[in-house]
């Protein structure tokens, strides 16, 4: 592809082929529009099977936004055209006969004063050779989240959202059909739209001291509390608070990532998760209900966990076999450099710092 191809128009020798050759589908099926001050954004992805006999690489996706009427709102494509393109965003762009492979959605975020009514994408893939083109159209309409469980946050003080569920955030990029995450037996991203919540000081500091010694984290043993009332659905915590955990056990469990954990049952298909709860700390047992900002347990270093944390999640079911879902939370302060605002319902992720 010629790097200056607007002005130099370089012309393939192209065959139209069955777009069933290659099957692109949404995951999840159910796709909400989490709504910010700022921006709509849209957590969900592409599931891409390629049914020829060789190889084919992606070449383009597009993007048509069209509202309630019909008509078409916004284009958007990524292709590649340019000296660096934008088609090298998505990192794996082959594709293997019969074997399944996610693309991360590459137009994840919209102005909030554009109508979602319905997004039809257009995936164009080739052979090797360039002699012959695949496409691949489909179309999705997503919903707004409707919130069903007054949630405010579930830790206390002063905490930085260390990993979010932006589109660069590691929950966000869970690529669960990647074989090697397949065979441990994950079906879905339970963690779409987690947080990871780590207390800090007035500098932003999340630590003091030895990074290797939880005791030198401010947020170690930091309460936690029931972002919303429930009753307690699953819970462990009787791991060490030693950062690691057993991925032989992740085939037939894979809580066994969050160490210790808790989950409550909202009662209303939403569960709060929290992960990675320090060893022994629990003041519940399965089955208590919980009202909220009743005190749950403690901020631990257990299973998966790089340092002293929460990891927090809304989900659709108490185990990893859920979807995540999105959450907003009520009644919190969002701090700005020297300046604070006041929320009295909003979204966080990556990089917010915020308070109780």
């Amino acid at each position: 592809m010629s790097f200056f191809l607007l002005a130099l128009p370089v012309f393939l020798s192209l065959v139209s082929a069955d777009a069933q050759t290659v099957k692109v589908a949404a995951a999840p099926n159910a796709i909400y529009i989490e709504k910010t001050a700022a921006a709509q954004n849209l957590n969900f992805d592409f599931v891409v099977e390629n049914t020829a006999k060789e190889n084919l690489l992606l070449t383009e996706v597009e993007v048509s936004v069209f509202d309630d009427a019909g008509k078409l709102v916004v284009r958007k494509f990524i292709d590649g055209n340019g000296v660096r393109p934008s088609i090298e965003t998505v990192p794996q762009r082959e594709f293997e006969p019969n074997k399944p492979q996610m693309i991360f959605n590459p137009f994840y975020t919209f102005a909030p004063d554009i109508e979602l009514k319905k997004l039809a994408y257009k995936f164009k893939f080739e052979t090797k050779d360039g002699k012959q083109e695949f496409v691949s159209e489909m179309a999705v309409s997503p919903v707004v989240y409707q919130l069903k469980t007054d949630l405010i946050l579930p830790v206390g003080g002063r905490s930085i959202i260390y990993d979010g569920h932006d589109f660069y955030a590691h929950h966000r990029r869970f690529d669960y059909v990647f074989e090697p995450i397949r065979a441990y037996g994950f079906t879905s991203n339970f963690m779409r739209y987690s947080y990871d919540f780590v207390p800090v000081n007035d500098s932003g500091e999340m630590f003091k001291g030895e990074e290797e010694n939880n005791a030198s984290y401010f947020g170690f043993g930091a309460n936690l509390y029931a972002a919303g009332a429930g009753k307690i659905a699953a819970m462990v915590d009787k791991e060490p608070d030693n950062r690691k955990f057993d991925e032989s056990l992740l085939p037939t469990n894979q809580m066994t990532l969050f160490g210790n954990y808790i989950v409550i049952d909202h009662g209303n298909g939403e569960f709060s998760l929290y992960g990675h709860i320090k060893q022994s700390s629990a003041k519940v047992k399965v089955g208590d209900s919980v009202k909220q900002n009743q005190v749950i347990a403690q901020i631990g270093a257990s299973g998966s966990s790089k340092f002293p944390h929460l990891h927090y999640e809304l989900q659709s079911s108490a185990d990893a076999r859920a979807e995540g879902l999105p959450s907003y939370f009520r009644n919190f302060r969002l701090v700005r450099g020297a300046k604070t605002q006041m929320r009295k319902f909003g979204q966080i992720d990556s990089g917010d710092i915020v308070e109780k």
